[in-house]
C-alpha cells in the first residue's frame, strides 16, 4: 500500500463577513429608530428681557473710610478713633448689608493702621470692600 501525500492545500484566506453585516445591520436600525426622536423641536419658555427702563438697578450705597498720615481714621471725612469706626461700620452694615465699603490710605501712612482698618472693617461684615489710591 503505498500512501500517497494529498495535494498540498492553499491556506484559505477569506474574511467571514457575515458577524461584520450583522452589526451593521442592527446600527442601521439604531439609527433610523433615534433618528426621529432628535429631530423633535423642544418645548421651552425663555425669559424674555425687560424694558430698558426698569433694568436700572440702583447703586449700593458706599462709604469712604480714609487711612490718614498720623494713624486716625476718618469715615465719610468724619474723623474717629478705632471704637467709633467699628459701631459706625456695624451699624451702616445693619442698616443696608450691600454697602460698599471703599478703603483709602494717605501715601505716607503706616501700612498696620491700614491693615487695622481692614480688619476692622471685616470684623464689622463688611464682604464687599475696595481699596481706592
Amino acid at each position: 500500500m503505498a500512501f500517497s501525500d494529498p495535494a498540498p492545500r492553499a491556506a484559505l484566506a477569506e474574511i467571514n463577513i457575515t458577524p461584520l453585516v450583522d452589526v451593521m445591520l442592527v446600527l442601521l436600525v439604531i439609527f433610523m429608530v433615534t433618528a426621529p426622536l432628535l429631530s423633535r423641536p423642544i418645548n421651552l419658555i425663555l425669559p424674555q428681557p425687560r424694558p430698558i427702563d426698569q433694568r436700572r438697578v440702583d447703586p449700593p450705597p458706599q462709604l469712604l473710610l480714609q487711612v490718614d498720615v498720623d494713624g486716625g481714621y476718618r469715615l465719610d471725612d468724619r474723623p474717629m478713633t478705632l471704637g467709633q469706626l467699628r459701631t459706625q461700620l456695624e451699624e451702616a452694615h445693619v442698616s443696608d448689608p450691600k454697602t460698599v465699603l471703599q478703603v483709602q490710605s494717605a501715601s505716607g501712612a503706616e501700612y498696620q493702621q491700614m491693615v487695622t482698618a481692614l480688619a476692622v472693617a471685616e470684623a464689622s461684615g463688611f464682604d464687599q470692600i475696595s481699596l481706592r489710591q
